[in-house]
């Protein structure tokens, strides 16, 4: 018997089953969306104004055009390490990040409403996926706040005011790990989409940058690895496949009407 009283409740067993499969394919569209803005955005540093350098290319590589944060600082001397906007890149990745909250949020939804996915008892069902929703949506804040400080940054030509909030990275990324361990047991999909969606939070950028950006690169830079915004890109339109394999589990594990 489903976790969900099929015998008693048939109608909401399928209602959940739909949901279960509607958000899961809208969190994996979304994911998609938000990874292709990534990739063009990622596209404008490395090969457009990387391009434009001339023979000293590695210029590119000044953390001055890093868009994923941007961020200006002043040293103890008085001189203002300044950001450095690289086309439409920050505005292009701040859109894809504010997109990406919105399948995250989605695909919260979709996983609480897995059939089978929750305890039987009710109350402990609602506490349950109410704790999830509520975890999910700490985890959209930070990389709300993440897309709009790069959108904001880039259409002014400047760091927005929410340059001191780099710290709430760190909450998505627990936020993520906590997610994932909440939801292995009953969709390993799910847990896996979230593993990849740490690849765009502030710690998912800092491994792209120095473990995995470096081998597609072929060597280590002294300051940003080239294409570490395309590995973070690569890692949300990860996220996007494994959310098509949990409604694909949906679709296969839902009940029918009796």
């Amino acid at each position: 018997m489903s976790d969900f009283d099929v015998s008693e409740q048939p109608g909401q067993s399928v209602r959940f089953q739909r949901a279960a499969i509607i958000f899961s394919l809208t969190g994996a569209g979304l994911f998609l969306g938000s990874a292709v803005l990534q990739f063009v955005a990622s596209l404008q540093r490395w090969v457009v104004f990387r391009s434009s350098l001339g023979p000293d290319g590695i210029m590119a590589e000044d953390h001055l055009y890093d868009y994923f944060f941007p961020y200006e600082s002043m040293d103890p001397v008085g001189t203002i390490d300044a950001w450095e906007p690289v086309g439409t890149a920050a505005q292009l990745f701040g859109t894809g990040l504010l997109i990406q909250v919105l399948g995250i949020l989605a695909m919260a939804i979709g996983v609480v409403a897995l059939p089978g996915a929750a305890p039987r008892h009710s109350a402990i069902r609602v506490i349950t996926a109410v704790c999830e929703v509520m975890l999910a949506t700490v985890v959209a804040a930070a990389f709300g706040i993440y897309g709009a400080h790069a959108l904001i940054s880039g259409l002014a030509g400047a760091p927005s005011p929410l340059q001191p909030w780099v710290a709430i990275g760190w909450l998505g990324f627990a936020g993520l790990g906590a997610l994932g361990a909440l939801w292995l047991s009953r969709s390993r999909e799910a847990a896996l989409a979230c593993v990849f969606l740490i690849g765009s939070s502030l710690a998912g950028y800092l491994i792209a940058a120095y473990l995995i950006a470096p081998v597609v690169a072929g060597y280590t830079s002294h300051d940003t690895t080239p294409w570490t915004e395309t590995v973070v890109a690569a890692s949300t339109a990860a996220a996007a496949v494994a959310m098509l394999l949990v409604a694909r589990r949906a679709a296969r594990k839902g009940v029918r009407p009796v």
